[in-house]
């Protein structure tokens, strides 16, 4: 179903029958994803609706819209409007990935909405000036490169980075199903997220992760993504209360590669989360 929020049509997606005792779950899918990553867990969790969005420049919610829209400030800014539509008035947040940095930047903006943060291989971003200088560069010439060469050749070069080597041993059907929701991706759309909400372009988190109190946290990492455990660990470090935990067997996407052990660890979490809404 669609929704237009501030004139842009946002796509969403009941992934379970939505019952108005149960909490709700939100998930956001990460760079040249949709709602549909989701599926495979939808059935995992018998206690809570779960609620998908494609986000801006992705699946079928609006693409071709003035690249402000695509900033963090916006996008949180619209997934608010969007949840206070649907009458939801608190909910947890599962983000993955892209995903991830969103659902910490809307937590931090609208912590009053949030009753639990879920991050899979999420980041508060780049520290450095420096680094975040390099970084908008290098999503820059990405960017370039989505809208001048064919969209099949940059899913190509996006498949074959290391990050996720891993999902190679996935099935040929779930292969499949991921490239071709990739495939179904528009160029602008991508080249619009990567230029105007890539790391380099977001904020930096990290110093406002202490703010991080009034809802739990969950950090999901795969055991093979070394990367973004040690990131897990520097958020930790930065602030105690969060809680970290390393899926075994799972690369950078958890849900995807593990999705019944991914499943169980959140909803064993959650279990002892604060979860007050009825919405």
């Amino acid at each position: 179903m669609k929704l237009k929020i501030n004139g842009i049509a946002y796509f969403y997606t009941w992934l379970t029958e939505y019952q108005a005792t149960r909490p709700t779950l939100l998930c956001l899918h990460g760079f040249t994803g949709t709602g549909a990553t989701f599926n495979g867990i939808a059935n995992e969790f018998p206690d809570h609706n779960l609620l998908t969005i494609d986000l801006i420049g992705h699946g079928q919610s609006a693409s071709f819209v003035h690249p402000y829209r695509y900033q963090m400030t916006s996008l949180t800014q619209d997934i608010r409007l969007l949840t206070n539509q649907l009458g939801i008035t608190q909910f947890a947040l599962l983000g993955y990935s892209m995903g991830a940095r969103v659902a910490l930047s809307f937590s931090l903006s609208y912590p009053e909405l949030v009753t639990a943060l879920i991050l899979e291989s999420g980041s508060p971003g780049l520290a450095s000036p420096s680094a975040r200088r390099e970084r908008r560069v290098s999503d820059l010439h990405l960017a370039q490169k989505l809208l001048k060469e064919p969209l099949c050749d940059f899913i190509n070069f996006w498949e074959a980075l290391p990050l996720f080597e891993s999902q190679k041993r996935l099935s040929s059907h779930g292969q499949s199903l991921i490239r071709q929701e990739r495939l179904n991706q528009t160029a602008f759309g991508l080249a619009t997220s990567l230029w105007a909400m890539g790391t380099g372009s977001q904020p930096d988190y990290w110093p406002q992760l202490t703010d991080l109190q009034s809802f739990p946290v969950l950090l999901v990492t795969g055991k093979e993504d070394l990367k973004f455990q040690e990131i897990a660990q520097q958020m930790i470090a930065r602030q105690p209360t969060i809680t970290g935990e390393i899926i075994p067997y799972a690369g950078h996407a958890v849900h995807l590669e593990q999705p019944k052990r991914f499943a169980q660890v959140i909803n064993h979490w959650l279990k002892g989360a604060t979860l007050d809404e009825t919405n």
